[in-house]
């Protein structure tokens, strides 16, 4: 694999990783963001199969967090609030009475340090960032590399100088089909989960339910039988997937599009992750090369879900020092 930094304007660092059979992955400092995963379909024709901005300079705001890696902690934290040792920790409101993705804490617009590292002789990306004004100043890392069978590997650290909770994940949205007009409708989602989050009408996460019906991926549904759903949750998260889905044992998640043959599955070790389906995307999205518009690309969360503080799930958000978590997106064709 072959890693080349480029320098931008501003500080703006921009990294392509490319392995030798020409997928290419690009990275920016900004963010820790993916700004690019270029694969072939089943034709050789590559393309970038990812939501960017416009520019690189739109990475200081992004909108929509589009390939940004999140923390202190992605997702909605219930009414804004985080409880360490007893103590209470309180957090401005962005998202009606709750916090979502951090809100002011975030460092998915701050220019994260960068290297390119080897560990076992395997050159990495890493970013690294520390989270200022937040319980226990929390440093986050992410460590990228390629393999030559079009693995794409993120790696998370944290350490911390005290108690904190921390709950990183990136947030790249993809879109499998060559055509930069088409929206994800014609994907095919599957997964061997058989459990979710039933959220209330703010979005939280309130129960466990069984993957059925709309929820049931063990053989696969097409996305767009998901958006002309009337599931009640499919309603609440305004026509799509919004859901922490919980992963056991080999469970993993896989999307594909017939028409290009190109495949996307992921693997992790943490608990689950949100399956989310661009369900909030508009026409004034500034992107490059796609149409702005709903359902325009899907994102899967891997991440220990911050609805850990108020249910039981076997897993807690609370940490001084998190083993380094791993999800790794896998790239296929079938012909």
């Amino acid at each position: 694999m072959k890693i080349n930094r480029k320098n931008h304007e501003d500080g703006i660092v921009e990294y392509v990783l490319e392995n030798g059979t020409g997928m290419k992955v690009e990275l920016l400092n900004v963010g820790a963001s993916i700004i690019g995963i270029h694969v072939p379909d089943r034709n050789g024709e590559f393309s970038n199969i990812v939501l960017r901005n416009e520019s690189l300079e739109e990475y200081r705001g992004n909108l929509h967090f589009l390939g940004a890696t999140i923390a202190p902690v992605a997702g909605r934290v219930k009414d804004a609030q985080i409880e360490l040792d007893g103590e209470v920790h309180r957090f401005d409101s962005n998202d009606g009475p709750h916090l979502l993705h951090s809100g002011d804490a975030g460092v998915h617009t701050k220019m994260w340090e960068d290297a390119v590292i080897d560990e076992d002789g395997i050159e990495k990306v890493k970013f690294t960032t520390s989270v200022e004004d937040y319980p226990g100043t929390p440093e986050v890392s992410i460590l990228y590399s390629l393999g030559e069978d079009n693995a794409l590997k993120l790696e998370y650290e944290v350490k911390s100088m005290g108690p904190t909770a921390v709950a990183p994940t990136n947030h790249v949205y993809f879109n499998l089909n060559s055509d930069t007009e088409t929206t994800i409708g014609n994907h095919f989602v599957r997964s061997g989960a058989s459990r979710y989050l039933k959220m209330d009408d703010t979005l939280i996460p309130e129960s466990i339910a069984a993957c059925e019906g709309i929820f049931d991926l063990q053989k696969g549904k097409a996305l767009q039988e998901v958006f002309e759903s009337d599931d009640a949750q499919i309603e609440v998260a305004n026509g799509g997937y919004d859901h922490y889905f919980l992963l056991e044992g080999e469970d993993h998640i896989e999307v594909y599009e017939p028409k290009s043959g190109r495949k996307v599955t992921m693997d992790t070790d943490f608990p689950g992750l949100v399956f989310y389906t661009g369900n909030n995307l508009d026409d004034g999205l500034p992107l490059a090369e796609r149409k702005p518009q709903k359902y325009m690309g899907f994102c899967m969360e891997a991440q220990v879900t911050p609805a850990a503080q108020h249910m039981d799930l076997g897993f807690e958000m609370e940490a001084q020092e998190m083993d380094r978590k791993e999800t790794i997106f896998r790239f296929s064709v079938e012909k």
